[in-house]
């Protein structure tokens, strides 16, 4: 199943798109989230069924909502180093694109800093070509990686996602509300929007703001929920 988690301004809440988050129902009806599966299918290589179910999950919803002249909102997909090992995975983001009549500035790609580990992956030709076809690019998870600082002068991408591992803290720690806030005003004289993701308290969605920190994801806001209540809530 495909949940949302709404993208919210931190200024007043109010819903500028959404992340899209796989789940597994069990037959007994009880929810498995991602960690439990996503590693074995990661191993197993079928990951990308997943990745492409969702992608085009997203575009249906898109179609969707167009036709029904509901307000249309971004959505964001995370893929796998499998998929994008692909050598034709930007063609075929490009035909379900087509094949559902969906503008690709409604669709944002997400990717990890991991993804430079995927065998055959040029991580800045892959964003290049994302771009150069019309997609919005996100960098998830930044903060982790110590190589992360690396890419902010080696690709052009269009959004950085602050990881929940830097947002934890900023409420208490003025080292890390330093940290967030060089990054933010390096992003937005980089035109780069910056989310914060993860975000649990209002300490920390203060803090954030203070940062510069305009747009926020997390638990404060919503929980991934299912396609319904999203609409029901947000458009």
């Amino acid at each position: 199943m495909v949940y949302l988690q709404p993208k919210v301004t931190s200024a007043d809440r109010t819903a500028v798109g959404a992340e899209a988050l796989i789940r597994y129902r069990t037959p007994s009806g009880s929810l498995v989230l991602p960690g439990n599966f996503l590693p074995l299918l990661e191993e197993s290589r079928t990951v990308s069924q997943i990745d492409f179910y969702v992608f085009e999950y997203a575009c249906s919803q898109l179609k969707a909502w167009a036709k029904q002249g509901k307000q249309t909102l971004p959505v964001s997909v995370n893929f796998s180093r499998c998929s994008l090992s692909q050598p034709d995975f930007v063609a075929r983001l490009e035909k379900l694109c087509e094949q559902y009549g969906v503008d690709k500035k409604y669709l944002q790609i997400e990717l990890t800093e991991t993804a430079r580990e995927a065998e055959g992956v040029d991580l800045k030709r892959l964003i290049q070509d994302l771009r150069q076809a019309g997609f919005a690019v996100s960098i998830d998870d930044f903060g982790t990686e110590y190589a992360n600082l690396a890419l902010l002068s080696a690709v052009e991408f269009d959004v950085l996602k602050l990881d929940k591992s830097l947002v934890d803290d900023v409420a208490q720690n003025p080292r890390a509300r330093n940290v967030v806030e060089s990054i933010v005003n390096t992003c937005k004289r980089m035109n780069v929007e910056v989310v914060a993701e993860g975000i649990e308290t209002e300490g920390q969605l203060t803090a954030l703001r203070a940062c510069g920190v305009e747009l926020a994801q997390g638990f404060l806001f919503s929980e991934p929920i299912p396609i319904e209540e999203y609409e029901k809530k947000y458009l």
